[in-house]
């Protein structure tokens, strides 16, 4: 088994490589998704969250309140690794499980044997927006590939994408470590400055290098 780090700021299109990558056959596992899921009513992940940011977290609905804590969190890094720290003691049970899960299924897998889906069957995706931030304690990623966009033209598609204000944008990406720091420690970066379709191709590039890696 390998396993892959799929990360990149705010906008940079990380999703959009994930949803490419599941369609190609590969396992991903989404950490935002995860941590919806988590944070939904009746979840502990969601009980400690309102014990730690108030009834104000809470919507009338019993549901998260994403917006209060995301302004809250991503305008105080102390708030913020009290999220963080929340989220990964449940994360890290969902994604240890997943991922054995994955490995037991590909026991015994080879080129021989899957001439056709071998990467599918040997490398998992960890689709993780704080893959270099958060100390999970989970298996490592083997490798990083980051997912990059320049900075303006991220801040233009989170605008249109979520209607969120400039200032707030800014300071998310803020909150986040930098696209330079991000880029250094990339083993593989995915350039997302051109069409979709220039996006795809790349994605492409990078699945035929990882195959003569491995």
């Amino acid at each position: 088994m390998r396993i892959i780090g799929l990360t990149g700021g705010i906008g940079s299109g990380k999703s959009t490589v994930s949803r490419y990558l599941n369609k190609l056959g590969f396992k991903t596992i989404d950490f935002d998704a995860t941590m919806k899921e988590l944070q939904k009513p009746g979840q502990p992940a969601l009980a400690e969250i309102v014990e730690a940011f108030g009834p104000k977290a809470l919507l009338p609905d019993g549901t998260m309140n994403r917006k209060y804590v995301g302004k809250i969190v991503f305008s105080d890094p102390e708030k913020k690794k009290i999220l963080d720290n929340i989220m990964q003691s449940h994360l890290d049970v969902i994604v240890t499980s997943q991922t054995d899960a994955f490995e037991k299924a590909g026991e015994g897998v080879t080129r021989e044997t899957n001439p056709d889906d071998y990467l599918q069957k040997k490398v998992i995706f960890y689709d993780h927006p704080l893959l270099f931030e958060v100390p999970y304690k989970i298996e490592p990623a083997d490798e990083a590939w980051v997912i990059d966009m320049d900075e303006e033209l991220r801040i233009e598609r989170v605008n249109l994408r979520d209607g969120m204000s400039r200032d707030d944008i800014i300071n998310r990406m803020h909150s986040q470590m930098s696209r330079s720091e991000k880029l250094a420690r990339a083993d593989y970066v995915i350039d997302n400055s051109g069409s979709i379709e220039d996006l795809y191709k790349n994605v492409d590039l990078a699945l035929a290098k990882l195959n003569t890696r491995i």
